[in-house]
């Protein structure tokens, strides 16, 4: 019987969050830390799917003759070509179930039946019992992609699937990546209403993306390894609410709130440069990557200000980032904002102590703080 693993990373925004929603350029990378799928078809005397997300404590049999009635529905649907409305039937569908309140399990479902629906129609997948196990290491709802990495999980967890199904065996190439990058996109709406496609598509792809909405991603060839602190405000926020305030201000004061995300492009674009820089020449090599993290530094404090000045930031984001002056480490929030969380990037060779020493300091603000590494692989299938 069938079954496999499936891996895929979250992100951060390196550069130009808010601007990047009106078609300037962004750049993201992927986070080390991960989202995990384990599938496995299944003997069952019920035909169901077994579903088991644990960090929304999701727990659910759903009969699969329930699943084909809507499969059904989705099918006239697109005779009618009006596909958008399927969505309403999803919501019913998550009621029928007993998932009526706005919860994490509900969106969780919900975003989970829409994409198996329609991959199953668009790949002619053969719905037989199964189990699908998802976990996360990334903090749900805290701007570091874990509803992207969910989405891309089960999007290529699915597509694997229908290959299987017609004995197609072979890595991941780049037309796959795009499927499945496409794919996670249909889920992100259903999580997002109007996402920019920079969240699905780091977590596709991994490593490190240039981004600018409508033009899609490039990834950056022999980017930087990035190594950073990843601090948790702990603080709540609203990435709708983000984007509302910024919508505001653009249209309070349009021209001055234009100069502001040009600003932020053209920080993106620079700090795109020194990404990109080829240095295998140099005969210092030592010297010349601790002045690219010096510059990257710089160009990271600018950009916190630039999102400051949008009135995205927060008291204790604030607080992060001078902590992170006092060490000479550059420092921003990364995601929508107002909370959430920043990101310290590293010098290389930073000392142990060093790392201890501000950690502790973030520590007793009431914040979370982790070191990880950026630039990792994308999504992964291991049978």
């Amino acid at each position: 019987m069938i079954s496999f693993k499936v891996s895929a990373p979250g992100k951060i925004i390196l550069f130009g969050e808010h601007a990047v929603m009106y078609g300037k350029t962004a750049l993201a990378a992927s986070l080390n830390l991960r989202t995990n799928l384990i599938f496995q078809e299944i003997e069952e005397v019920n035909d169901v799917i077994k579903l088991n997300f644990h960090n929304v404590n999701l727990k659910l049999s759903v009969p699969i003759s329930l699943i084909v009635s809507y499969i059904n529905i989705y099918k006239t649907y697109c005779l009618e070509n009006n596909r958008d409305n399927f969505s309403n039937d999803i919501h019913r569908l998550s009621s029928d179930l007993g998932y009526s309140n706005q919860s994490l399990q509900k969106l969780s479902l919900e975003a989970f039946f829409y994409l198996f629906i329609y991959i199953v129609e668009k790949e002619g997948i053969s719905v037989k019992p199964a189990e699908i196990t998802l976990s996360t290491e990334l903090t749900i709802g805290s701007g570091l992609g874990s509803s992207a990495s969910f989405s891309v999980c089960l999007s290529a967890c699915l597509f694997h699937w229908s290959r299987l199904q017609k004995n197609i065996r072979k890595t991941l190439d780049a037309s796959d990546l795009e499927i499945i990058t496409n794919y996670a996109f249909e889920c992100e709406k259903i999580l997002h209403g109007t996402p920019s496609g920079i969240d699905n598509s780091i977590c596709t792809y991994g490593s490190i993306l240039e981004f600018r909405k409508g033009d899609g991603v490039r990834v950056i060839p022999n980017a930087m390894k990035l190594k950073i602190l990843l601090v948790d405000t702990k603080v709540q926020r609203s990435t709708k609410a983000m984007i509302d305030k910024t919508t505001k201000l653009k249209l309070m004061f349009p021209t001055v709130v234009d100069c502001i995300m040009d600003a932020i492009d053209n920080v993106a674009k620079e700090a795109l440069k020194i990404l990109t820089g080829d240095d295998t020449n140099q005969t210092d090599n030592d010297s010349k990557e601790n002045e690219k993290y010096s510059q990257l530094k710089t160009l990271i404090d600018i950009n916190q200000h630039f999102l400051a000045a949008l009135q995205v930031s927060h008291p204790l984001l604030d607080k992060i980032c001078m902590e992170a002056q006092n060490y000479e480490f550059g420092a921003k929030l990364t995601g929508a904002g107002g909370g959430g969380y920043a990101f310290i990037l590293l010098p290389p060779n930073t000392q142990p102590e060093i790392i201890s020493n501000i950690s502790q300091k973030l520590i007793a603000y009431g914040c979370g703080v982790m070191s990880t590494s950026l630039g990792g692989t994308g999504v992964t299938i291991d049978e």
